[in-house]
């Protein structure tokens, strides 16, 4: 397996860290786009799974987010839509690198409800999409006074942090939780007041297009999940009109679920539904 690293420059400027992971002789790739907080270095071992099965996986470090930022992460960025132009952008290049084979999609949480909208607003084809624990639904228990002027604080303080992460809530396994924690590249402290009113506006963009949802799609989500509302992935897949979709709920499942008790199965479940989608030789 081999690892490369390098970094992209976005149509705004700004610079992103890219890197990837590339079996001998590709059969298929895949885009990764990590969640909220974090940084894609943290998926390495699921992509050494992937590559196994000849799986070319390519992830970056979004804005304010890991070694895409100078002076650490701040999980801030002004808009959604770069974003979801970043995604585009880098998509097209994992085609390109890899031409003539089928290239996938994965999204987690934030990451997760940001492929769904941009599959919503663009003409992106892909061979297939997983959904990992995405932000498609506001968790209960967020303040509505909080939803409510959301769009305010973002105006008059951008930066401001308002929102605190349960961190404790990624994982039923103590060592994965302290291992988040200790990770300098994680951003540990609240979200700030652009960044959730913009991801909030995503969530409801999503909830208002579902039906037009028409990719392949494989949906998972932990039904005691504390981060993102598993009614939401529910809302997708009940709405979409894919005719190829697939939703899964782990009873007990937290966040994060390649990192959870169900984590030998979780990784299973998407490796073969990704491999049942690449055209037999």
């Amino acid at each position: 397996m081999k690892h490369f690293e390098s970094t992209y420059t976005a149509h705004d400027g700004v610079k992103l860290y890219l890197q990837a992971w590339m079996p001998e002789n590709p059969q298929a790739s895949l885009l990764l786009v990590h969640g909220l907080g974090e940084h894609s270095g943290r998926y390495s071992a699921f992509a050494a799974d992937l590559v196994e099965t000849g799986i070319a996986v390519f992830t970056f470090d979004g804005r304010g987010h890991g070694k895409s930022t100078e002076s650490g992460a701040t999980a801030y960025f002004e808009s959604a839509e770069d974003y979801l132009k970043d995604i585009e952008a880098l998509y097209g290049k994992v085609k390109n690198y890899i031409p003539g084979k089928p290239a996938f999609i994965l999204g987690h949480s934030m990451g997760g409800g940001m492929v769904a909208a941009l599959l919503l607003k663009s003409r992106m084809e892909v061979s297939g999409v997983v959904l990992s624990s995405s932000a498609i639904m506001e968790a209960d228990g967020t303040p509505k006074i909080l939803i409510a002027l959301g769009n305010l604080i973002s105006k008059l303080f951008p930066k401001l942090k308002v929102l605190k992460l349960d961190i404790e809530g990624i994982s039923r396994i103590p060592e994965e939780v302290k291992k988040y924690r200790e990770d300098p590249l994680v951003y540990q402290e609240n979200i700030p007041a652009r960044t959730g009113a913009e991801v909030l506006a995503l969530m409801k963009y999503v909830q208002g297009n579902a039906e037009r949802f028409s990719s392949p799609v494989l949906l998972i989500h932990g039904d005691a999940d504390r981060l993102t509302n598993v009614k939401g992935s529910q809302l997708l897949f009940e709405k979409a009109s894919s005719q190829d979709k697939t939703l899964k709920i782990f009873p007990g499942g937290y966040h994060e679920l390649l990192n959870d008790l169900d984590r030998k199965q979780v990784s299973e479940l998407i490796l073969n539904w990704i491999l049942e989608r690449i055209p037999k030789a």
